[in-house]
C-alpha cells in the first residue's frame, strides 16, 4: 500500500490475518470475510505516495496508543507481551480508530466482538458444528450442489441439528444457488421454510450491505427480511445467507415462475397490480421525483464491458490510446482490438484472484454510474501486486482482446441470424412485413440521449425467480444485490424481458419464425391495440404484460410519450440477448426487442404508445450510425 508507517490500520489488518484467530472467527460470525473488512480499510485509507519522505517506518500517535493500552491489558493479566487478545480488545475499546468506525459502517456489532475477546479462549483447532444436510424425495443434489455448496448449508444452519433441501428456485435470470430449505431441530420439529442463496463471497456480502442500506427500513410487513448474517468461511470462495418468510405450517413459498402456471396468466396479470405493485410501490415505485438523466448513468452497467484487456507492464506498453475518468467518449470510441490502452483513474469493482483479473469502472457519481464503463483486465500477477475493491488506479495499461460491440456481435452471431449483422437494417418478411434499426448498430448513441423520466428506490433485478408468493397471494421480494435508488422503469423493463423469455417463449418455441409470431404481438402491445388471435396460448400469455403496461402508463414521466420505456426495455433486451442461461428462442427474441423498441423511439412525435401510434414498417428511419 506504500504505507512507510504503522498506523492502527495495519496493525487491526496483521489480526485479520491471523488464521483461526480471534478477529477472524468474531467478524466470520458475523457473515464478515477477512478480505471483505481489509478491502473496507483500504478503500478508506488509499495507496500512499510512489515516492518515500522519510526513513524508517515509525507508529502514528495512534497506533502508540492501542499498544499502550494493550499492554496494560497484558500486564492486568499477569503477562509481558500483548496477544491478539490484548490488542483487538484494545482497538475496539479505543472506538475513533480507523478499522473501529470501519466496523461501525459495516453494521458490525462491535460488542460482540469485545464480550468474544474477553471471554472465548485461543484455540487454534477448535471445531465448527455442522448440520447436516437431508434432501426431499425427488431432489436432484448431485446436478445441482457442489461440495462447496454443501460446506455453506451445514455451517449456514449449524445451529440446527439438521436442515431439508427441499427444492430449487434458480431459473435462466442468475447464475446464484437458490433453495428452499426447512431447518429442523434437534427433536424433529420443522422451523419454517427459508430461502437460500448461495453465490461469490463479495456478490452476497454486497447485498447484504444494500439490504442494510436501501431496504430493511421500508419494507412492507409481512414480506421476505434478512434476520441472519451471511455465513462466509475464509475457505470458501462461495458464500451464503437466507431470507426468512412468513408462511404457514408446511406451506413452502413459490416463485412467480413456478405459481404463474398454477394461477394462470390472467390472475398474474392482476396480481401483479393488485399485490406486487400496491403492496411495494408506496415505498418502492410510487414515491417518484423528476429525474433527467443520460441514458448511459443507468443503463452503460447492464452491457458487456467496453472493452477486456490482457495486462502490460508499464515498461512494456506504448499506449495508443489513453483513456481517463471522467470518460472522453469520442476517444474511447476509437478503440480497436489489438492495440494498446492505458487506463487513468479508473475504479476496481472486482478482484478474481482464481483468474488473475481485476474488473474497473468510472468509479464516480450514484450507484449505476459507479459502474459505467466496466473494463476487464485479464492476465495480472495478483500475488505480486496488490488491487483491492475500491482502489483508484493512476495508471494500467492492456492490449485490446476485445471491445463491446465485439461481445455483442458474438453473442448475436450465436443466434444464426437470417439477417446481416453488419447492416444497418434487419428486415422481417413474416407474418407481417417489418422494417427495423439493427440495435447493434445504434445502441452506442442512445447511450448518450437524454431522458426526462424519475428515479425511485428499485430493486434492479426484478424478474420471475426473484417474486415468491407466499400465504394469500402475498408478494415477497428477494435478492436485493443490486436495489438502489434509481430510474423507476428500470424495473418493468427488466420484469417485461423476464415475462416474455419465461412464460412467451417456451409455448411457441426456439425459431427465427417464433420469434417473429411473437414479435407480431409486441407490435400491437406497444401500439395499445388488440392483440393478433394467431395463437389463442400466446394471446392468453400477454395478460401479464398487458397488466404490466398498465404499471408502466401509471409510473411514465411525461404520460403517453414511451420513449422513457423503450429506451430501457431496448437496453434490456440487448443484456438478456447474450445471456448463454436462457432459451434460444427468447434470445432470438430479444434481439427483435431491442430492434422495435430503438424503432418506437423514432416514429413520429407523439404516436409512440398512443392508440394512433404507426407500426414500424411505417415509422421514420434512424439516422445513420
Amino acid at each position: 500500500m506504500r504505507h512507510y508507517y504503522i498506523g492502527v490500520e495495519h496493525l487491526f489488518i496483521a489480526l485479520l490475518d491471523i488464521r483461526g484467530g480471534l478477529t477472524r472467527s468474531s467478524l466470520e460470525e458475523q457473515g464478515l470475510t477477512p478480505d471483505y473488512v481489509s478491502d473496507a480499510i483500504r478503500r478508506k485509507i488509499g495507496k500512499g505516495s510512489l515516492r518515500r519522505l522519510w526513513a524508517g517506518t515509525p507508529s502514528t500517535p495512534r497506533a502508540n496508543v492501542i499498544l499502550d493500552i494493550a499492554n496494560d491489558l497484558a500486564l492486568e493479566d499477569g503477562r509481558s507481551n500483548i496477544n491478539e487478545r490484548d490488542l483487538l480488545m484494545a482497538i475496539i475499546e479505543e472506538e475513533d480508530n480507523l478499522p473501529a468506525r470501519i466496523l461501525k459502517a459495516l453494521g458490525v456489532d462491535t460488542a460482540h466482538i469485545l464480550n468474544a475477546a474477553r471471554t472465548r479462549a485461543i484455540n487454534r483447532s477448535a471445531q465448527q458444528v455442522y448440520a447436516t444436510v437431508e434432501f426431499a424425495p425427488g431432489f436432484d443434489q448431485t446436478a445441482i450442489l457442489s461440495d462447496e455448496h454443501l460446506l455453506i448449508l451445514r455451517r449456514m444452519f449449524s445451529g440446527h441439528g439438521r436442515i431439508r433441501v427441499d427444492s430449487h428456485l434458480t431459473g435462466g435470470f442468475t447464475r446464484a444457488l437458490v433453495l428452499i430449505v426447512t431447518p429442523i431441530q434437534a427433536d424433529g420439529q420443522e422451523d419454517a421454510a427459508v430461502v437460500v442463496k448461495i453465490d461469490d463471497t463479495d456478490h452476497i456480502l454486497d447485498e447484504a450491505q444494500r439490504y442494510e442500506t436501501h431496504v430493511k427500513g421500508i419494507l412492507p410487513p409481512l414480506t421476505a427480511r434478512l434476520e441472519e448474517r451471511p455465513v462466509a468461511p475464509e475457505i470458501s470462495n462461495l458464500a451464503g445467507l437466507y431470507y426468512t418468510l412468513v408462511t404457514k405450517p408446511g406451506q413452502r413459498p413459490q416463485d412467480l415462475r413456478t405459481a404463474a402456471q398454477e394461477m394462470g396468466t390472467d390472475r398474474l396479470g392482476y396480481w401483479l397490480r393488485q399485490q406486487l405493485y400496491d403492496q411495494f410501490g408506496d415505498k418502492w415505485w410510487k414515491l417518484r421525483r423528476a429525474f433527467r438523466f443520460q441514458v448511459w448513468t443507468e443503463y452503460d452497467w447492464m452491457l458487456p464491458p467496453v472493452l477486456t484487456l490482457q495486462y502490460l507492464p508499464d515498461d512494456a506498453a506504448t499506449a495508443d490510446h489513453v483513456i481517463r475518468v471522467p470518460i472522453n467518449r469520442s476517444r474511447l470510441q476509437k478503440v480497436e482490438q489489438g492495440q494498446i490502452i492505458t487506463l487513468e483513474n479508473f475504479t476496481v469493482q472486482r478482484v478474481y484472484q482464481d483468474r488473475n483479473s481485476i474488473q474497473v469502472a468510472t468509479g464516480r457519481g450514484n450507484e449505476a454510474t459507479r459502474r459505467a464503463y466496466r473494463i476487464d483486465i485479464h492476465n495480472l500477477d495478483l500475488k505480486g501486486e496488490l488491487h483491492y475493491r475500491g482502489e483508484v488506479i493512476e495508471s494500467i495499461s492492456g492490449r485490446v482482446r476485445s471491445t463491446r460491440h465485439d461481445a455483442l456481435m458474438s453473442a448475436a452471431d450465436i443466434l444464426e441470424p437470417p439477417f446481416d449483422l453488419h447492416a444497418t437494417r434487419i428486415f422481417v418478411e413474416q407474418p407481417r412485413p417489418l422494417d427495423l434499426p439493427n440495435p447493434l448498430m445504434v445502441y452506442q448513441d442512445l447511450l448518450y440521449n437524454h431522458v426526462n423520466g424519475s428515479t425511485s428506490k428499485i430493486h434492479s433485478d426484478l424478474h420471475l425467480g426473484n417474486i415468491l408468493i407466499g400465504p394469500n397471494d402475498t408478494a415477497f421480494l428477494i435478492d436485493f444485490e443490486h436495489a438502489r435508488e434509481g430510474h423507476t422503469l428500470f424495473d418493468w423493463a427488466t420484469l417485461e424481458i423476464s415475462l416474455l423469455n419465461e412464460l412467451v417463449m417456451p409455448l411457441v418455441g426456439s425459431t427465427w419464425d417464433d420469434a417473429y409470431v411473437v414479435l407480431e404481438y409486441i407490435v400491437a402491445l406497444n401500439a395499445q391495440r388488440s392483440l393478433p388471435h394467431t395463437n389463442n396460448d400466446i394471446t392468453l400469455a400477454f395478460a401479464p404484460l398487458i397488466a404490466l403496461r398498465d404499471i408502466v402508463k401509471e409510473s411514465l414521466a411525461n404520460p403517453n410519450k414511451w420513449d422513457e420505456y423503450y429506451i430501457g426495455l431496448a437496453l434490456s433486451a440487448l443484456r438478456a440477448m447474450g445471456w448463454g442461461t436462457l432459451h434460444l428462442g427468447g434470445r432470438r427474441l430479444m434481439l427483435l426487442v431491442a430492434a422495435l423498441a430503438i424503432n418506437e423511439l423514432y416514429a413520429e412525435p407523439g404516436t409512440s404508445g398512443s392508440d394512433e401510434a404507426t407500426t414500424p414498417d411505417e415509422s421514420n428511419e434512424l439516422p445513420p450510425p
